[in-house]
């Protein structure tokens, strides 16, 4: 944009210049066109003083030289006549010249013209593209967001209730995520021990796989109901799985810590 503005100024500038020529142009084609009026007329003089010498003369009133003398004024100002009238038909040839580069340089300053309207078109045409496309991506994106799901806790997939391609009904059961950065361990406690034990009270366990590391967990909610096959009291204990060593259906064997 800024180039095509720049060749806009240097096309004005041509513009004027081109009228400025014409307009001297014209100026020194009517200067000739004097000069030649002024050679005529004065031509002319010289003529008729020219015949009146040749008359004197022949009746031996005049010499030689005085005649001479004529002749070659009428013959110098035949040279000068002669001369600026070529010169005026230069001028005028000028003049046609100048014209043909005033109509030039204006039809160069509107090609400019037209060449920057085009530009500022294409440039918002881009923007109306740009703006299309940005609607595109927020339409893309938000159909992208609706085949998404998301969890609302972090994890594995164990369980796959769907395959790809299957209608899903609204409610469904997708997937099952266990949140293997902590784990959780159920425990039938019978009646008698419940006054022993709360909820936060620390304990240990290990599992087979381990059987030299102690995890360390917490009791985090004890049932007020009993399990009614076994009469015991389910305990949920909640423990950090450092390193991600334990698993899910691992068995625990699981210490209470007495309170102090």
């Amino acid at each position: 944009m800024k180039l095509a503005n720049v060749q806009i100024k240097v096309d004005e500038n041509n513009v004027k210049d081109r009228k400025k020529q014409l307009k001297l142009a014209k100026i020194q084609i009517e200067v000739s066109r004097n000069n030649v009026k002024d050679l005529e007329a004065n031509l002319k003089d010289i003529l008729r003083r020219l015949k009146d010498e040749e008359t004197l003369f022949e009746q031996g009133s005049s010499t030689r030289s005085q005649l001479d003398v004529l002749q070659l004024q009428y013959l110098r100002g035949e040279i000068a006549l002669k001369n600026t009238i070529l010169g005026l038909e230069r001028a005028m040839q000028e003049i046609d010249r100048a014209k043909l580069n005033v109509d030039n340089s204006i039809l160069s300053l509107e090609r400019s013209r037209e060449d920057i309207k085009g530009s500022e078109l294409s440039v918002e045409n881009a923007l109306i593209a740009v703006e299309r496309s940005s609607h595109d991506v927020e339409l893309s994106e938000d159909a992208l967001e609706d085949t998404l799901i998301k969890a609302k806790i972090g994890g594995i997939i164990t369980a796959k209730s769907f395959q790809e391609g299957e209608v899903i009904t609204a409610g469904a059961v997708l997937f099952q995520i266990i949140d293997i950065k902590q784990v959780e361990i159920k425990i039938q406690l019978g009646e008698g021990d419940l006054p022993m034990i709360s909820e936060g009270q620390a304990v240990v366990f290990t599992t087979p796989g381990y059987r030299d590391i102690e995890f360390s967990g917490i009791i985090e909610r004890i049932s007020w109901t009993a399990d009614p096959e076994t009469g015991r009291f389910p305990l949920y204990v909640k423990a950090a799985n450092p390193g991600l060593k334990l698993r899910a259906g691992m068995s625990a064997k699981v210490y209470l810590l007495r309170q102090k």
